[in-house]
């Protein structure tokens, strides 16, 4: 041992390479799927938001005794919500996320009575888009009743 130099102790060449090379694939294999799901994640939190603001508007109506209307429109790209309730805003406007910027139809309309009831005569169904081509739908019953389901149409 006397004439041997102590050896230092770290890591090799090789092996930080092997570590950056498995890093690298796990990330190449975990980025489509991230950007899937955060694709997924934004649309649903949209259209959650949105459901809510109509079960707001429903519950402004039967409170203040007045019809409420909630008015979702695209434009330049976003899609922008609003409510009123006899001239008085019930919540503020506001711009849907940003990955959420298709909505077909353009603008539409959907208003409740006094007794929370829809003033359509049929189901309304409003579809909201993402840049990623996914179409989640907003269902409003005639009784009032509002839901959200991940598919194209609601059943």
């Amino acid at each position: 041992m006397l004439g041997r130099k102590h050896r230092e102790s770290g890591f090799t060449l090789i092996e930080v390479m092997i570590v950056c090379a498995i890093i690298g694939i796990a990330s190449a294999l975990a980025i489509p799927s991230y950007t899937q799901w955060k694709a997924q994640h934004d649309l649903r939190e949209a259209v959650s938001e949105f459901s809510s603001d109509l079960n707001l508007s429903r519950v402004v109506a039967m409170n203040r005794n007045r019809q409420a209307t909630v008015t979702i429109q695209l434009g330049g790209g976003l899609i922008n919500v609003s409510g009123t309730a006899g001239g008085a805003p019930i919540f503020s406007a506001q711009t849907l996320n940003g990955n959420v910027t298709g909505l077909p139809g353009g603008t539409t309309n959907v208003a409740f009575s006094s007794l929370g009831l829809s003033t359509a005569a049929a189901n309304q169904v409003i579809q909201i888009a993402n840049t990623a081509g996914l179409v989640y739908s907003v269902s409003v019953l005639p009784s009032g009743k509002v839901t959200w389901c991940p598919t194209f149409t609601c059943p």
